[in-house]
């Protein structure tokens, strides 16, 4: 069953402002099936993290379509994407973009807060996945208290909490330590 699927996507940057154009991305079409694992490779400033973003919805393409479980992304309204975004999309951000202002715990459960999820399930959907990244220890803990490993360890837990159709990563291990 194809969960994703990308028609002829664009961005060019300054492509409006009259400076030089900067295209990110030229014309790209794919298409991933549910359950697939797909690894985009490339050098530093090739539209890796573009890409991610226009896919995710965070950022606009210049033309072509983002369609993600038979919903086209890139016809939705700013209230609808973010919806549609915290309901079905996981995205584990190169630079972790943890709150500060909220303890490890709330920052994994923050998708399951704005959804307005019991929280008898918020919490044991947050101590499993808390367990399963091991940073059980951190429940009470400020992300400005912890390690960049540990940091990646909790916005991987937040990106996966609400159970999306898909997720996406960026950069992923970048922070984390290798176990021998």
């Amino acid at each position: 069953m194809e969960i994703l699927k990308v028609n002829n996507l664009t961005k060019i940057y300054n492509a409006y402002k009259g400076a030089k154009e900067l295209v990110a991305l030229d014309g790209i079409s794919l298409s991933v099936n549910k359950g697939d694992f797909v690894g985009i490779m490339g050098p530093s400033g090739s539209g890796k993290t573009t890409l991610l973003n226009i896919l995710s919805g965070v950022d606009k393409s210049t033309s072509g379509t983002v369609i993600i479980d038979n919903k086209d992304i890139s016809k939705m309204s700013k209230d609808q994407l973010s919806l549609f975004r915290r309901k079905n999309i996981g995205y584990i951000f190169q630079d972790f973009n943890l709150l500060d202002s909220l303890t490890i715990k709330e920052n994994i459960a923050l998708p399951l807060i704005l959804d307005k999820i019991a929280p008898s399930i918020i919490e044991k959907k947050v101590r499993k996945l808390m367990e399963v990244f091991n940073i059980s220890d951190l429940i009470e803990k400020y992300p400005y208290h912890i390690s960049g490993g540990q940091k990646q360890r909790t916005a991987a837990a937040r990106a996966l909490v609400n159970n999306p159709a898909v997720i996406y990563a960026d950069e992923p291990t970048g922070n984390l330590d290798s176990v021998l």
